[in-house]
């Protein structure tokens, strides 16, 4: 039984279970008179748990009609093109910068397999093209109607450069992606999501100011769940983000090697974010995420350098 949680009129949240955990990836699914709309339907370990979500909003597999992408990492977009091949009237909306890699997939896998070696299929299992015909191309202004829901689209990357964001009209509910970093649903702060290799801090700000411009009801974010306090926390996750940047910058000047200042980082933005939060909140703040995201800002600080 997944876990199916309603948000607004029409649409839900579904956990994926990733790797048997609760709360890692979550995915969006929004009914419209043209069928279901899945936003980010998440890797392809997790299908049987789509195919849950599925069932429990009271879908059959063919109202599947849309996936809607805010950007292609694995833990987003990894399933889109098994569903393609099985549903060949699907549509898969993503940002223009992203449809080159759908429709060959070699090297964002290639740069993926460079991340995370011999666990790429344990992790994330197959992620197949797309045919081109099945794209809806986006540059990141459109205003989407999918049925009778209406979509304004907003090009935000800072995270990638091929992210995207998705203000559902009717309800007020803005699909953000990674954008908006994550969220738990207990009682946890914002934390950002920065890994490589596309972080860009200069081009993230103005991608938070246009989402909170469109004044939304609640941020939808895939790790994890609807964010209803939206400005707080799009300042305190911009606030963090600027704060992790500068500490990994200081920590490019150390005599470590990288592995050991990813191990230093995460450590001890851990063990400040724990000081605050029960025992039971830390739990969910995942260690393994603020590593990564070491990688992502220590990449960022080094092509800058290169510039």
């Amino acid at each position: 039984m997944t876990a199916l949680r309603h948000v607004a009129d029409g649409l839900a949240c579904g956990d994926l279970l990733h790797l048997g955990r609760e709360e890692s990836v979550a995915v969006y699914l929004v009914e419209t008179t043209d069928g279901v709309a899945v936003v980010d339907p998440g890797p392809s370990t997790c299908r049987d748990a789509l195919r849950l979500a599925l069932r429990d909003f009271g879908a059959a597999p063919d109202d599947l009609r849309h996936v809607l992408l805010t950007h292609i990492h694995l833990d987003h977009a990894g399933v889109t093109g098994t569903l393609a091949r099985e549903f060949p009237s699907l549509r898969v909306h993503v940002h223009a910068r992203g449809a080159p890699h759908l429709v060959d997939p070699s090297r964002l896998l290639e740069s993926a397999r460079r991340i995370y070696g011999h666990d790429m299929e344990r992790l994330w299992g197959a992620f197949e093209a797309v045919e081109p015909g099945q794209l809806v191309v986006l540059q990141g202004s459109e205003q989407l109607s999918i049925g009778d829901r209406s979509l304004r689209v907003a090009y935000t990357p800072g995270h990638a450069w091929h992210h995207v964001s998705y203000l559902d009209e009717s309800t007020g509910m803005a699909f953000v992606g990674d954008v908006a970093g994550e969220g738990s649903q207990h009682g946890t702060p914002a934390l950002p999501v920065a890994p490589p290799p596309d972080i860009d801090l200069e081009a993230w700000k103005p991608s938070l100011d246009r989402i909170a411009a469109w004044g939304p009801e609640a941020l939808l974010v895939t790790h994890f769940g609807p964010v209803r306090h939206v400005v707080a926390h799009l300042d305190t996750m911009w606030d963090r983000l600027i704060s992790w940047s500068l500490a990994v910058r200081a920590s490019l000047a150390s005599g470590d090697d990288d592995e050991s200042r990813a191990d230093s980082f995460a450590e001890a933005e851990f063990a400040r974010i724990a000081s605050s939060l029960t025992v039971e909140q830390a739990a969910h703040v995942d260690r393994d995420a603020i590593r990564s995201s070491w990688f992502g800002l220590a990449r960022y600080w080094r092509k800058k350098a290169v510039a």
